[in-house]
């Protein structure tokens, strides 16, 4: 991490420049319950939302991890755009079974106050091919997101590609690679002052 203005005398207690909040979560992983996972992470953005209020607005925010979810996913949506698209299908799980519980509240309530932003989106213009790389799936499950008014991402280190993704097995892990998930790097900026989302 880089501070950009490192001497600001006139902030408060209550608006920490020199702090960061850095949260990691691994959600569920079955591609059957996108309801389930899209739940986490509504429950995460809002104990987020708390924590981050009780510090100051300004506290600069990371959320990385293992999401388990594409990018045309409600999880995706939900931290990309804030909100989450009422038709969208993993908010409409309903499949007539009366037996399966609705774990979701309305589609309009499934929101959060960050301006967030993807680091690889942000840096490389598109999320990367893949950050897990199996037998049975290839594909974007990891992410990491920064609050776009008061962190900015450097730079981020490439997603090996298929060939060397392959060099030592047919998928991960491999001799070279010790976990079916990509290792994601960034270098962040602490900015000063608010800036709008990229």
């Amino acid at each position: 991490l880089e501070l950009a203005q490192p001497s600001m005398s006139s902030r408060s207690n209550r608006d920490p420049i020199n702090q960061v909040c850095i949260a990691n979560t691994h959600l569920y992983s079955n591609k059957d319950f996108p309801d389930v996972k899209l739940w986490q992470s509504w429950q995460l953005l809002q104990e987020l939302e708390t924590f981050v209020m009780s510090r100051g607005q300004n506290l600069p925010l990371m959320i990385c991890g293992d999401f388990n979810s594409t990018p045309d996913t409600a999880v995706y949506d939900l931290l990309s755009r804030q909100a989450v698209h009422p038709g969208h299908p993993d908010v409409n799980m309903n499949n007539g079974d009366d037996s399966t519980p609705n774990i979701l509240p309305d589609a309009m309530s499934i929101n959060h106050s960050f301006q967030l932003g993807s680091v690889y989106h942000t840096v490389m213009g598109e999320e990367p091919k893949s950050t897990n790389y199996t037998e049975l799936f290839k594909g974007v499950l990891d992410y990491m997101w920064y609050s776009a008014s008061n962190l900015r991402p450097l730079s981020c280190a490439p997603v090996p590609d298929e060939a060397a993704l392959t060099k030592h097995g047919e998928a991960l892990p491999s001799t070279q690679y010790s976990s079916d998930h990509i290792m994601l790097i960034s270098d962040m900026q602490i900015m000063g002052g608010s800036r709008p989302p990229s």
